[in-house]
């Protein structure tokens, strides 16, 4: 006669059930839609140096006061209501020379966005973009290089606020694009504080129009927004990367 399993035994074997199922359905939803989150850790950014006995001054971005903001429109198509969902990344690094003696040799360098970093109001929109869209776990970061300064002030002072453009190439994945930056920017000590906007079009950087299943899409283009506080270098740290 066979042993019947006892009660202990049966309630054991559906605890450990539930527990494969439940591991197997995280694991498949995190695959899907990034269920961990990225790690906060700011990006580097190749830096600049101040010429020795001059007047020139790097002031390098403050990643905990500066924001990178990303704003587009979508349509929820079974709801038939629209939004304007924001993603947020303080993961930004880059320098900024400023010439005072000659202000047309000013300069920006390479500014880096950790692009993974990006969250908005809804964890499963951010999953969503960086495993489909912005392939962010393999191109965590976007660049810009700035080639051209526009208007810039002939004789940049504090406490002045001035605007002007940044012209330069920005890189998503592995597309890169020329785009132009409005910038307003004041000196307020040492610090550089300001704000940059531009526009770009998902498809440029084959990133988008974003389309899910039949439940949301949004237009192709999108408003970029940049916050920065950029605080200045002093020489003694500036010999001191440049020499390591």
């Amino acid at each position: 006669m066979k042993r019947r399993p006892s009660r202990t035994t049966i309630i054991l074997g559906v605890l450990l059930i539930l527990v494969v199922a439940v591991g197997a359905g995280l694991f498949v939803y995190d695959q899907l839609f990034g269920l961990t989150g990225p790690d906060d850790t700011p990006p580097e950014a190749p830096t600049l140096q101040a010429a020795a006995e001059s007047q020139q001054v790097v002031y390098r971005i403050d990643p905990g006061q500066s924001e990178v903001r990303y704003n587009t429109n979508e349509i929820f198509l079974r709801e038939n209501r629209s939004g304007s969902p924001v993603g947020v990344t303080q993961g930004i690094a880059g320098d900024v020379l400023i010439d005072f003696a000659n202000p047309a040799n000013s300069q920006v360098g390479t500014i880096v966005i950790n692009v993974e970093q990006f969250k908005s109001d809804s964890g499963l929109r951010d999953g969503r973009i960086r495993k489909e869209f912005l392939e962010s776990s393999k191109y965590p970061e976007a660049t810009f290089v700035t080639t051209e300064l526009i208007n810039f002030p002939e004789s940049p002072v504090e406490g002045q606020e001035y605007q002007f453009q940044i012209a330069g190439d920005l890189t998503v994945k592995e597309t890169t694009a020329p785009t132009t930056w409005e910038v307003t920017a004041v000196l307020e000590g040492d610090t550089l504080r300001g704000s940059a906007k531009t526009q770009i079009l998902m498809s440029t950087y084959n990133v988008g129009p974003i389309s899910l299943a039949g439940i949301l899409e949004t237009e192709d283009e999108v408003r970029l927004e940049f916050d920065f506080v950029a605080v200045r270098v002093v020489q003694a740290e500036v010999s001191e990367e440049a020499g390591s």
